[in-house]
Order: structure tokens, then sequence, then C-alpha cells
């Protein structure tokens, strides 16, 4: 778990990083145990599950009580507060479809997603007994991210084979903004079978946010920032790296924003 000092000064300096970001993954790649298997959704939650949620329990998200979201303009590369940006028009241009990942979701929306997830396949007979949805761990996410690598992604370190796998910056990988989940097929999916890992949004961990590097077990202290990990439509290679961690306020909407679930073990 972690990055090589060789591979953040690649980021720093091929991809024109501001360094700081980079000593959050401080130190050298450690061996981690994770104790528990999970299992963790094969693509982001979509605008359709996400749907159903809302139906289910008429949920308003924060960017909605809020009137106003983080939107971006991938021409200048700006973003900006948007009136009126949330889930259901994240201001993109065009119609999201339902097997789009949702965004502008924050950390507490899908929190409150998981807990009704978790009570309706309990309800269901569904859920097995001692498992929850819920958020990935930070170091269940880069474990499932890396599907048994240790380079800077998960089918290499060259970026030579970005193309058509990940949907990052630019247009070049066909999509400007949102692409709908599992787009690229097999050549999108890792060892693991998981799609979109890394690019097209960032995804909320269970973690508080440690400075001091990522933990083995959730970091579970009352912080008001939380990890994201995976990069977006917006970022370049050296954001949409396995090992790169990211902190944001856990109440803060962004159209890059989305979120996995997880089944596993309660925390």
């Amino acid at each position: 778990m972690g990055s090589t000092e060789e591979e953040r000064t690649w980021a720093v300096g091929a991809e024109g990083q501001v360094g700081i970001t980079m000593l959050f993954e401080k130190g050298t790649p450690k061996r981690t145990q994770i104790k528990d298997g999970y299992w963790l959704g094969r693509t982001e939650v979509t605008v359709s599950q996400w749907k159903r949620f809302v139906e289910a329990t008429n949920y308003v998200t924060e960017a909605e009580k809020k009137g106003f979201g983080a939107a971006y303009d991938t021409k200048t590369g700006k973003g900006s507060q948007v009136k009126d940006a949330c889930w259901r028009n994240p201001h993109f241009g065009f119609e999201l479809k339902n097997d789009h990942p949702v965004c502008c979701v924050t950390w507490d929306d899908a929190f409150a997603f998981c807990e009704w997830l978790t009570e309706t396949e309990k309800n269901a007979g569904k859920l097995p007994p001692g498992l929850v949805y819920r958020l990935p761990g930070e170091a269940e996410w880069e474990y499932a991210c890396r599907a048994g690598t240790a380079t800077k992604f998960w089918w290499g370190d060259k970026m030579t084979g970005i193309e058509r796998r990940v949907n990052g910056s630019g247009k070049n990988d066909g999509y400007a903004y949102v692409a709908p989940v599992n787009t690229y097929g097999a050549r999108g999916r890792n060892r693991f079978g998981l799609a979109d890992m890394l690019g097209n949004v960032w995804e909320w961990c269970l973690d508080g946010f440690d400075p001091e590097g990522p933990h083995q077990e959730p970091y579970l202290a009352a912080t008001s920032s939380k990890v994201m990990r995976g990069g977006s439509f917006h970022d370049t290679p050296g954001w949409t790296r396995s090992a790169y961690r990211c902190r944001k306020p856990r109440n803060e909407p962004s159209v890059l924003y989305g979120f996995r679930i997880c089944c596993g073990v309660p925390y």
C-alpha cells in the first residue's frame, strides 16, 4: 500500500502536480493486511440505483439543500459553485442516463445510501448475518484497485495503456465529462473485474483523512475531511494512480464526487 519516492517524483514532475499533495503518500510502500473478506461493487453506484434510494426514502442530498454544487469547465479547468447543481442536473450540458455514475453526492449522502441498502437487504433476507453495506476502507479500496499489482496503475507503469481505459482529463478517452459505468468493457476492468477504479468520479472511502498516511483498518477518528480515491474525468494520470489519496470535506458536493459500495463487516 502506498507509493515509492520515484513514483511521487514522476507525478510531481511529469504531471505538474502540486508537490505537497504527494506528501500524503509519504514513506515507502508498506505491506498491509486486511483481516476480513469483503465484496466491492463492480461499478460506481449509478443514477438508476440512486433513484431507487431516493424514491424509497424521499432523501434530499446536501447539494439540493444548499442549492448549489461544485461544477467544472473542462475547457478552462476551473471549478466554481453553480446554482442548483446536484445529482439530478450536474450542469454537464446533457442529461445523465441511468447507467451514469451518480455524482454531486457528499460522504454523508453516500453513508445514508449504505444504511438504507443494508436495512432493505436485511429485511429481504438477502444480507448474510454480520455483514453490512458501507463505504470501503482506504486499504480495502487500494487492494481492490491494485488487483495484485504494485505499479502506478492497475495495468502497469506506462501511461500508454491509459487510452480508452480510464475516463480522465481531456476528450481523448471519448468523454469530456462522466462516462457510463463500465463503458470501456473488459479493457476498463482490472484483474478483479472491477470497472472504473481509476477515473470517471472520485470515490468516497469510509476513513477520516489522516495526513500521516493510510491505515490498515478504517481510520474512524472524527475528522471533517474524508478520504477520496481514484480520480475523476477532470484529472490527469498523476492523480488517477492506485496510490493517490485525496482529502475532501465530508459535506462538500461536487460533480466530481461519487462512490461505490462495499459489503463487509461493520466498523
